[in-house]
This record gives structure tokens, sequence and C-alpha cells, in this order.
């Protein structure tokens, strides 16, 4: 008899159950926060990155920057510090790296669609302008040995 229909139990079920969606919209709006790339990050992470490899740079140097004064446990031996700097350096090149990349991708793609030399083309292509550029040489090296009586005896008139 106690097992009759209870309005109560049904409306916390359905409050449950809309607690649930309302939960499950915040972490979607969330993730889709987290997923939009707006389109200043990737040049402040490139900044950032550039930034942060500069001073993992001064810190290796030692003259420039230097950490001292603190008894924390990764500073408190010359191999941490440079650990340290170096894991800095690491994290800067890859920020920067990965601030760059996307202007890179579209490369990819195009440089499947080229059609590349073969070796023979290659080296005709190449023997061509290295001979070009030693007709060219010789040429100026002529004209030096040509004009340059023209120019001592330009240098001894007004000596």
């Amino acid at each position: 008899m106690w097992r009759t229909h209870h309005p109560q139990r049904k409306q916390i079920g359905e409050n449950r159950k809309m607690a649930k969606k309302v939960e499950e919209i915040k972490k979607n709006k969330v993730i889709e926060i987290l997923r939009k790339e707006y389109p200043f990050e990737k040049i402040l992470l490139g900044i950032l990155g550039a930034i942060v490899l500069v001073l993992g740079v001064y810190l290796v140097e030692g003259s420039v920057l230097e950490i001292r004064y603190t008894d924390f446990w990764i500073f408190n031996s010359d191999f941490k510090v440079m650990f340290f700097s170096i894991f800095v350096i690491v994290i800067g090149a890859v920020s920067f790296l990965l601030s760059i990349w996307p202007f890179f991708v579209p490369s990819i793609g195009e440089m499947k669609k080229v059609s590349w030399p073969n070796k023979e083309m290659i080296m005709n292509h190449s023997g061509r302008v290295f001979g070009f550029i030693m007709i060219i040489g010789l040429f100026f090296v002529v004209i030096d040995f040509g004009l340059q009586p023209l120019f001592t005896w330009l240098v001894n008139l007004g000596a």
C-alpha cells in the first residue's frame, strides 16, 4: 500500500535529470570555450615563447641573468640551475614553434603537389648556373685587369 503513486518522487527524479542536463550544458560550454581559437592567442604564445626562450638562454649564459638568494631545492647546485635553464629553453622553443606551426601547415599540402625534378635535371641546371657564374666572374676579372692601368694613372694623377 505504501507503493502508491507519489508525485514527489517523480518530481525528485525529474529534478535530478534536469540537474544532469544543466551540468552537461555547463561542461559543454567550458569545452567549447577551451576549444575555440582566438586570433590573438597564437601571436601571444609566440611572443611569450620568444621571451621565455631568451630568458632561458640568459640563464644558461649566467652573466646577464642569474638565480641567487634562494634555498629552493631546484636551485641549490649549479647542475640543477643548468637543468632548469635548459628546461626553460625547451619550453620557450616548443611554445614558439607551436605558435608558428599553423602558418606552415598549408605549405605542407602545397609541397606535396609540387612535381620535383629528377637527378639529371638538377645536375643539368646546377651545371648551367655554375657555368654562368664562372663566365660572369671571368668577365669581371678581365674588366678589372683591363681597367687597372687607367685607375692607377688616375690615382697617380691626383698625388
